[in-house]
């Protein structure tokens, strides 16, 4: 038997450990437009405050955001430009919208999204927050369902129904996790390609 064809066996997370990120993604609180410094804040200040606010879904030998980053969504439109090299929190609210939604999405995806959230007209300041919100609930339910999947399986064995099949519960709910961020992606992505094939017919 190769070495490929040998099984690794993983040992199971530490119980405590998921359990403290559970309690910590439950608990998490995104920064909303009347939280935010109200002053106007310097392009190293912006990258500090994003970097620590979305430190929750950063990834080793990731960066959240860079200078370089900013300038160039700044170039594409992706983000309003500075006013005099500040940026306000209309700015950085936009900015971590983009930092966020750039996790599943390519740039040229979010830019499509942003240009038709700001020509929509909806009170973006409103739209941020329950974003905000949104995405608070949606990583509390998905970690909190981490936790209690033996319990629930009891009323609902899940999509994958795999209850006889030996997969590990905590895998079972990654995959459904994954399946169902891989739907959501597909719907903004084909709902903005037809908006985009109606704008240019």
């Amino acid at each position: 038997m190769g070495d490929k064809d040998k099984i690794i066996a993983v040992p199971r997370a530490d119980a405590d450990a998921r359990r403290a990120l559970a309690e910590r993604m439950g608990a998490l609180h995104i920064t909303r437009i009347g939280e935010m410094p109200r002053i106007e804040l310097y392009l190293d200040q912006v990258l500090t405050l994003v970097t620590q606010e979305l430190e929750f879904m950063q990834v080793p030998g990731d960066a959240v955001v860079t200078g370089s980053m900013v300038n160039n969504y700044v170039k594409q439109g992706v983000i309003p430009a500075p006013r005099k090299k500040r940026y306000t929190r209309r700015h950085l609210a936009s900015l971590l919208f983009v930092c966020a939604f750039k996790r599943v999405f390519s740039i040229a995806q979010v830019k499509q999204l942003m240009e038709r959230i700001y020509a929509s007209g909806a009170d973006l300041a409103w739209l941020y927050d329950a974003a905000c919100e949104l995405l608070e609930r949606s990583l509390a339910a998905c970690f909190a369902n981490a936790e209690r999947l033996e319990v629930l399986r009891e009323s609902d064995p899940g999509l994958l129904d795999t209850a006889d099949k030996g997969l590990d519960p905590e895998l079972e709910h990654l995959i459904e996790a994954a399946v169902a961020s891989l739907a959501t992606r597909v719907y903004v992505e084909q709902t903005l390609l037809l908006a985009d094939a109606g704008a240019r017919s």
